[in-house]
């Protein structure tokens, strides 16, 4: 697991709107940086709920005892949900590794706008290196989601936010 610098970390927690109380937040991540250790720490402060999900990987670093808010679950990518209900989360982020989100980016996508309320935050974390870089745009834009932006806080990730679209015309193409 690689290590993150925790201010910068502190720095993406700013795409979270602190305005509103009893947010949702999703984390899917299979292990590949500790970006879950800030997110604990801010939604157990906020009093917001955190979500995480692992894929292919344990992460025991984490007390749920003292976050009232807290699930740790294991998540199986090709199951047909992501969450018992529909639209649930304000945020959703995502520090899958690049080869783990190309398999099938588009029916990832699909899974995490179901998921989530309009205008939600999708916060990607992508490899610098990785060919999904050059083409995630483009593939956000395919599944209705909008104001996407790369910000450069990490060495070795470029972090991807974008917003969903309300779905009044998702459900037509398939959603």
């Amino acid at each position: 697991m690689q290590r993150l610098n925790p201010q910068r970390c502190a720095l993406l927690t700013q795409v979270i709107s602190s305005h509103y109380p009893n947010q949702q937040i999703l984390h899917l991540t299979d292990g590949c940086n500790d970006l879950h250790r800030t997110l604990y720490d801010f939604t157990k402060t906020k009093n917001f709920e955190y979500d995480l999900r692992t894929v292919g990987c344990e992460i025991g670093d984490l007390d749920a005892s003292c976050h009232a808010g807290f699930r740790l679950e294991p998540l199986d990518l090709s199951a047909r949900r992501f969450n018992r209900h529909a639209k649930l989360y304000e945020n959703i982020f995502v520090t899958l590794s690049a080869q783990t989100l190309e398999r099938d980016i588009q029916t990832v996508l699909k899974k995490f706008f179901r998921v989530m309320k309009n205008a939600g935050v999708l916060t990607l974390m992508i490899e610098r290196d990785s060919p999904l870089l050059e083409r995630i745009d483009r593939e956000l834009e395919e599944c209705y989601f909008v104001a996407i932006s790369h910000i450069d806080i990490f060495d070795d990730y470029d972090v991807v936010t974008s917003r969903k679209m309300h779905g009044w015309g998702a459900y037509n193409v398939g959603f």
